[in-house]
Formats: structure tokens, C-alpha cells, sequence
């Protein structure tokens, strides 16, 4: 029974892996008033593969990890999010020698998802683009000069 409830856990705990891969912690200014001077951001990323209730809990801890990164004040937004083919080698240090030998063995090849983020504060908005409307270049023709008589 025993077994048993260690197996389903390790299933369980296993779906939740999710990674940073670039974290920039917000940092703020040496006087208060100054506030933030980088707020901060980074990339996270979680494996595609498996259950979809899996997936989805991957998914919960890479929001959990960006929230923990831009800490109280701030808030993650997300920028990009995509789908990448990662090939992860698993050697640390001295045994990359040693696993060499097996070829392409040593690399694990899985879909990752992967979310780029900044920090920002509650209820920022993103700034609108200009609605000013671009016109093509004119050609302006200077008028020729009638010939003097």
C-alpha cells in the first residue's frame, strides 16, 4: 500500500516542473520617491507533453514562479509565448566525458512552452500605439521659369 501512494505521488509531483530560464529581479531606487529603477522580468518555461491536467499544472507553477520573481508590488504581464523543441544534455561538470561515449543518448529532446514576461505595477496599461496615419512621400516639382524674352 505503501508503494502504491509513494507512485502516485511521485506521478503527481512530477507534472509540476516548471523552470526559470532568465530572471531580472526588480530593483528599486536608492530614494523612495525615485521607486523602481528596473522593474524587472524574465523567462520561464514548462514541458508540452503528457495529460493535459499535467500541462495545465506545469503551467499554474510558471505562474507562481514569475509571480514570486516580481515579488509584491509588481505584477507579471506576459510578452511572448511560445512553443520551442529543446534538446537538454544531462551531465553536470566531469561526467560530460563519460556520457559522451553514448552519442545522442544523452540529450533529452521534449516540447517546452516558454513565456517571456515583464514586471509592472497594479493596473498598469500598455501605452496605445499612435493612431496618426502615415502618407506616402510626395514629390513636390518646383515651377520651371517661363524664358525671358
Amino acid at each position: 500500500m505503501k508503494f502504491l501512494i509513494l507512485g502516485a505521488l511521485a506521478v503527481v509531483l512530477s507534472s509540476c516542473v516548471a523552470e526559470t530560464v532568465e530572471r531580472r529581479r526588480p530593483r528599486k531606487g536608492p530614494i523612495k520617491e525615485v521607486g523602481y529603477v528596473e522593474l524587472g522580468g524574465g523567462r520561464v518555461r514548462y514541458s508540452a507533453e503528457g495529460w493535459s491536467w499535467a500541462v495545465a499544472s506545469r503551467r499554474r507553477t510558471a505562474l507562481k514562479l514569475m509571480r514570486r520573481n516580481c515579488g509584491r508590488d509588481l505584477e507579471p504581464k506576459v510578452t511572448d509565448e511560445f512553443t520551442r523543441t529543446d534538446a537538454d544534455a544531462r551531465y553536470a561538470g566531469d561526467d560530460i566525458n563519460s556520457s559522451m561515449s553514448h552519442g545522442d543518448e544523452h540529450f533529452v529532446v521534449e516540447h517546452y512552452v516558454h513565456i517571456a514576461y515583464d514586471c509592472h505595477p497594479p493596473g498598469w496599461v500598455e501605452p496605445v500605439a499612435s493612431t496618426a496615419v502615415a502618407r506616402p512621400p510626395q514629390m513636390v516639382i518646383p515651377p520651371i521659369p517661363e524664358p525671358s524674352r
